[in-house]
């Protein structure tokens, strides 16, 4: 069991509000990769020291957490407190609004970890419930329910999507040998986990020199994933090799993001810009609605990116290896004091490779 029944009431005599929005922030992460362009958020109800309906947000439209809650509880739901993760939203979206599926249960409490950043919901919801009666409060674990939808908060407060660099590099810091060749830096437990990540993410992007040297698919294999992201590759001279996997689009659509005027195979999307550059890009991919973005080479995307501040985090699966000569990271040589410095997130020892997550410090 996750919480023995004696915590449950222990927790719920000192008021213990913190114990139980941990149990909801575990339930809003069953909904990773499913949920987009919706939030992760999970209910917890809690009734006279019993848990009696649990819930999260299982796939993008489909019941919220807290009306699943509120079907488990049945009657136990009058009178109760519940806790969810983010403000419940008072419109009629895909679904009707939970904050009137709260009222009609008889909820007489509300606890919510954090406010929704969509001007839509912000500070509607919560005010809707206080004015039928209820008790409501929030700001409960705020940082760690912001960090877990990192790509909401993002989207919607800096109104562009959130950007992951995902990297295979040696412990000298190269991602290729001096010929191009990359498959493969790091093993094969590694680049399982980086296909995991790829259905976390709404699309997944590569430049044309990645896409000419590595011919990659850029889907989510050797995990089951039932979304697929939106593929992606920029070319300023449109100059790319058709025949690749990447142009097969009779599963996966592809967006080619490019300053010139090719010819492209059926079914492939274009955009074409007058000048390819960060910002430019993240506009488009907003545009369709894209939240959130793994950039996955190469060196010269990544500078891109990096040049205008635009990274939000790094996965570098690190390789016990040197290469010696061979390409970089990054293609501009830094000072000591103008460096670009990161927050480690994390350290994981995999099976053979060493996976670290920054996250930006600027």
């Amino acid at each position: 069991m996750l919480f023995s029944e004696c915590e449950v009431l222990k927790a719920y005599k000192e008021g213990d509000d913190e114990f139980f929005m941990r149990f909801a922030i575990f339930l809003a992460e069953l909904g990773r990769g499913y949920v987009s362009p919706n939030p992760l958020v999970g209910a917890v109800i809690v009734n006279k020291g019993r848990i009696v309906g649990i819930g999260y947000h299982r796939r993008y439209g489909e019941e919220h957490a807290e009306v699943r809650a509120i079907k488990e509880a049945g009657e136990f739901a009058k009178g109760s407190t519940i806790y969810i993760t983010l403000e419940p939203h008072n419109f009629h979206g895909k679904q009707p609004p939970c904050t009137k599926a709260i009222i009609e249960a008889g909820i007489k409490r509300v606890v919510i970890g954090c406010m929704d950043p969509n001007p839509k919901v912000r500070g509607k919801g919560i005010k809707e419930l206080i004015e039928a009666g209820i008790d409501v409060k929030w700001g409960i674990l705020e940082e760690e329910i912001r960090k877990q939808n990192e790509a909401f908060f993002t989207y919607w407060e800096k109104g562009r999507p959130f950007v992951a660099l995902k990297m295979a590099i040696t412990v000298d810091g190269k991602i290729a040998d001096k010929s191009g060749e990359s498959k493969w830096i790091t093993d094969e437990f590694s680049r399982t986990l980086a296909h995991k990540l790829r259905g976390d993410y709404d699309a997944v992007l590569i430049g044309a020199g990645t896409l000419r040297e590595d011919n990659p698919e850029l889907t989510p294999r050797y995990v089951f994933s039932e979304r697929m992201p939106l593929r992606v590759v920029i070319s300023g001279e449109g100059n790319v090799p058709y025949s690749t996997k990447l142009f097969d689009t009779s599963k996966v659509p592809t967006l080619l993001i490019t300053s010139s005027e090719p010819v492209v195979p059926k079914g492939v999307i274009i955009k074409r810009v007058d000048k390819i550059t960060g910002e430019v890009v993240l506009d488009i991919l907003k545009d369709f609605g894209i939240q959130s973005v793994m950039v996955e080479g190469g060196k010269r995307t990544f500078t891109m990116f990096l040049n205008e501040h635009l990274v939000d985090k790094i996965y570098a699966f690190i390789s016990p290896s040197i290469m010696g000569q061979g390409l970089d990271i990054y293609e501009h040589a830094m000072s000591i004091e103008n460096r670009l410095k990161f927050k480690v997130e994390s350290v994981s020892k995999l099976e053979n490779d060493v996976l670290l997550v920054l996250r930006r410090a600027w």
